[in-house]
């Protein structure tokens, strides 16, 4: 079932990720966060159906597949190694993977391997070509 952001009043939910659908890696893993995340902490959103939310927060499509965005309660946006600092942060058994990526030469590899990472998988994509 796809959820639209017009079914949540989107001000009460605290953090809201952005993630894509449509590669089955980042579904998998998305689900099994939503399978351990606590309720009414985060509103899953899918990019490919959530163009509100993409001009909301000035993110370009482009940049959408090219790496996890995140929203915290307080409008702040998270991009890629942040955005899953984010979310670890509020998940129970998850919070020692948070410190520990938040160190900072560990958090200074984290940022280049995901990088890397994003774009080898974007650039595999053929449906992440976009303008």
């Amino acid at each position: 079932m796809v959820w639209s952001l017009s079914f949540f009043n989107i001000e009460q939910i605290m953090i809201k990720i952005l993630y894509d659908q449509h590669c089955s890696l980042c579904s998998k893993e998305i689900n099994y966060y939503k399978s351990i995340a606590p309720k009414g902490i985060f509103l899953w959103c899918n990019l490919h159906t959530n163009n509100k939310l993409l001009s909301k927060y000035g993110i370009k499509r482009n940049e959408a597949l090219m790496s996890l965005h995140a929203i915290d309660g307080k409008e702040k946006l998270y991009k890629g190694i942040d955005a899953f600092y984010l979310i670890w942060n509020h998940l129970k058994g998850w919070a020692l993977l948070s410190f520990i990526v938040r160190m900072p030469f560990i958090y200074f590899v984290s940022k280049i391997l995901y990088s890397y990472f994003a774009l080898w998988r974007f650039n595999r994509m053929k449906y992440c070509r976009v303008n």
